[in-house]
């Protein structure tokens, strides 16, 4: 996967907005510097900066390096 190809995909971004901005309410570190007061704001912002990937990616990588 490109380089936040899947902003393209509507259900999967949908979905990961959803998951990091419950991490967030729950107590999790912002991975960028922000003011927003909106958890949702905040996880898009991740997202699109490349800070916050799919689960899927996280295993390819692994995968690349052997």
């Amino acid at each position: 996967m490109d380089n936040n190809e899947y902003l393209g995909n509507k259900y999967l971004l949908t979905m990961m907005v959803a998951k990091r901005a419950k991490q967030l309410n729950q107590g999790s570190k912002p991975l960028i510097e922000t003011n927003e007061k909106n958890t949702r704001v905040t996880a898009l912002k991740e997202i699109v900066e490349g800070k916050v990937y799919p689960k899927d990616r996280i295993q390819d990588q692994g995968q690349d390096e052997d």
